[in-house]
């Protein structure tokens, strides 16, 4: 994440984890790149106080993945995508 923002290769961050280590890139991220918008999804049953209170100290809000499932099944890509007849398909260690 920080280094996409070095090389200003984003606008926005996208974490899904509720590990509250993962603060301190966060408030780096925040200071020293404050027009980077910053998404952080907990997984289900996993929560972390100090990343949501990090949000809101910055007026943004977690998004609990559990409540919102139906958006992120909606964008999970098929198993399997064809293009210009060749066909890509995850391994199934992956499913």
């Amino acid at each position: 994440m920080i280094e996409d923002c070095v090389m200003n290769a984003t606008d926005i961050v996208a974490l899904i984890s509720a590990d509250s280590d993962l603060v301190p890139p966060i408030e780096l991220i925040q200071q020293r790149f404050p027009k980077i918008g910053i998404k952080v999804y907990f997984p289900p049953s996993n929560f972390s106080n100090d990343l949501k209170d990090n949000l809101i100290h910055h007026r943004s809000k977690p998004v609990l993945m559990i409540k919102n499932i139906h958006r992120f099944q909606s964008a999970l890509m098929p198993d399997s995508v064809s293009k210009d007849g060749k066909t890509y398909t995850i391994p199934d260690k992956w499913k």
